[in-house]
């Protein structure tokens, strides 16, 4: 079979699933199958595809159809202009959580900041991102999920940044509040959706995405209220708070900030126009 027709069939099996990204996704499959670009598709349609390189693909069409995100079959993700490794039981890294990295990167900079904590790491992508492109001493990622833990050390791994980033298991910030180390900044793209909410979401997320990085309790709020109580007991005077949030969740994340202490509230909009970031500091 010649890519030409691989493609065409992979189009049929798709489109009858009344997938809208039908071309794109089956491209992108054929591509990560054969290791190469999507322009090489176009330049190379009648190549014969060898049998092994077929079923993989078809293998990987088959999980498409079935809804599985296309980042979970390649285990591929680019976020912040880095290449991660996920894999199922970790949250896919979103387009709009770059607003929180670039966000908090423009005040650690100009701040002077540190030492950062990424709660709720998953992936690693926002504090290896932080890592990688901010002037910062040490990173530490915290999840309490081994399936994140394990995404976060290949990643870190990966990004040669094993000499400046500590991951480690936890409940929140639990185990530094006991220790009482201190960072500059925290930073979380915390669980925030509302329970009884979970099933009405797109059957690609809600049969694939971990619920454990999505379920944040009865109103969305728990884990904001914990961590934020947490960090004023772990940042230095002058330190940083930083979320992620759901785009109704600006006044109530605010609120929950100022009640804990924490004064010059920014939020920030991502490119939907939708409210995606709260910072306060003490």
């Amino acid at each position: 079979m010649k890519i030409s027709e691989a493609l065409k069939e992979a189009y049929e099996i798709l489109k009858e699933n009344n997938m809208d990204t039908y071309m794109l996704d089956a491209q992108v499959l054929l591509a990560h199958a054969l290791k190469k670009d999507k322009l090489f598709l176009t330049l190379n349609r009648e190549i014969e595809l060898d049998e092994n390189t077929q079923e993989l693909f078809f293998s990987y069409i088959e999980e498409r159809r079935e809804m599985k995100p296309i980042k979970y079959i390649t285990k591929e993700c680019e976020f912040m202009g880095l290449d991660f490794y996920v894999e199922e039981g970790v949250l896919i890294p979103r387009p709009d959580t770059e607003i929180l990295v670039e966000e908090v990167l423009k005040r650690i900079n100009s701040r002077g900041y540190e030492q950062v904590c990424d709660v709720c790491c998953g992936s690693g992508a926002i504090g290896l991102s932080l890592a990688h492109h901010g002037d910062i001493k040490t990173v530490e990622l915290v999840d309490i999920s081994d399936i994140a833990l394990k995404v976060s050390r290949i990643n870190s791994e990966k990004l040669g940044l094993n000499n400046m980033v500590t991951i480690s298991e936890g409940d929140l910030l639990n185990n530094f509040v006991e220790s009482e180390i201190k960072f500059d900044c925290i930073v979380s793209n915390p669980p925030y959706i509302e329970s009884s909410v979970i099933d009405e979401l797109m059957s690609d997320v809600k049969d694939y995405e971990p619920h454990l990085a999505l379920d944040g309790g009865e109103d969305g709020l728990v884990f904001y209220r914990k961590i934020t109580s947490q960090s004023k007991e772990l940042l230095r005077d002058g330190g940083m708070l930083a979320f992620e949030i759901g785009y109704n969740q600006k006044e109530s994340v605010s609120e929950i900030l100022i009640q804990n202490g924490f004064k010059n509230i920014e939020t920030f909009k991502d490119l939907g126009d939708n409210d995606r970031v709260v910072i306060g500091y003490l």
